[in-house]
């Protein structure tokens, strides 16, 4: 993995390196398991010392995304161990067999009281959710819980990052499991604290969709992208992941805080940029006129499956 750092950016070195590492598992360029480059390698690539590195694979260590491995390098940690697996259906087997030979000494056919238990398990994950998916926005969030409650067949609500830390005491205290992406997932842990739900992150993968505006931009397009305050000196560096994976080399890319625009409309109309893409944290707060201008989009962005599933057995649903 080769690092860029950004001498204007706000963020200090060791936060660029640790987030552009976040991007890249977020983008599925990185997988658990794969090995980074040695603190010494890094050292030399970006010219930084010893200690900024150590700090930056340090950090990401204590947040459970590394492992300094003596001997071995640093390693993106395995989120899940397949080993797991084994040990959770054997449990519910045991537990299913126990439960159905109560339920036929009751007189109740099995399937009948199947059905009567998914209900009440179904109302329950509705009233007080055990596992909920949380991204920046609240749009973006109910979207891809749909998705997750889809392909799982489980009740995954969506929050937003903001309800999430309007949420008291007692509105977490159900909430067993979190998923998240991995741009997110430091702050999640802060809203929430480290002992009192896990948090599990996913990576993200450019939609077809997406792949098609970029191709279609013509050659030397100027592209920006429109982001909250609070996000600048992160998402500025997801530009980098943009010119790797979907933009030409000519294409020339910037990111702008949307507080420097006084008149979204006037901005998107004025020609400048042939591609305005607004961040999913302020897409609500762009008005349905600019919303369907011709050359406005958002980041569309869809779960990568291989990460959906290591979530799914990590966070115990049973298909």
């Amino acid at each position: 993995m080769e690092f860029i750092l950004d001498a204007h950016s706000t963020l200090p070195p060791h936060l660029q390196l640790q987030e552009q590492i976040k991007l890249a598992l977020l983008l599925g360029r990185l997988r658990p398991g794969d090995t980074l480059p040695s603190i010494r390698d890094v050292e030399q690539q970006t010219r930084l010392s010893r200690n900024i590195v150590r700090k930056a694979y340090l950090g990401l260590q204590r947040s459970g995304i590394l492992s300094l491995r003596h001997g071995k390098g640093v390693l993106v940690e395995k989120d899940l161990s397949y080993s797991q697996r084994g040990s959770i259906m054997e449990q519910c087997e045991s537990l299913s067999a126990e439960i159905l030979s109560r339920v036929e000494r009751l007189g109740i056919t099995p399937s009948a009281f199947a059905r009567y238990l998914y209900q009440q398990a179904r109302e329950r994950e509705r009233i007080q959710p055990s596992l909920v998916f949380v991204d920046a926005s609240e749009f973006t969030a109910r979207q891809r819980a749909a998705k997750i409650s889809s392909y799982w067949h489980v009740n995954v609500p969506g929050l937003s990052m903001d309800e999430l830390a309007a949420l008291q005491s007692s509105g977490l205290k159900g909430i067993r499991t979190i998923l998240t992406n991995y741009l997110r997932l430091d702050q999640v842990r802060q809203i929430v604290g480290r002992d009192r739900a896990g948090v599990i992150p996913l990576s993200l993968v450019f939609t077809p969709e997406m792949r098609e505006q970029f191709r279609k931009l013509p050659a030397n397009a100027n592209v920006v992208l429109v982001v909250d305050d609070r996000d600048h000196p992160s998402l500025t560096l997801i530009l980098e992941s943009y010119r790797k994976i979907l933009v030409d080399s000519a294409v020339k890319m910037v990111a702008i805080r949307k507080s420097e625009i006084p008149n979204l409309e006037k901005f998107v109309r004025s020609g400048k940029y042939q591609l305005v893409i607004f961040s999913n944290r302020i897409w609500n707060q762009v008005p349905d006129k600019v919303k369907k201008l011709p050359r406005v989009t958002r980041p569309l962005m869809d779960m990568d499956l291989a990460s959906l599933e290591s979530a799914r057995i990590r966070a115990g649903v049973v298909l």
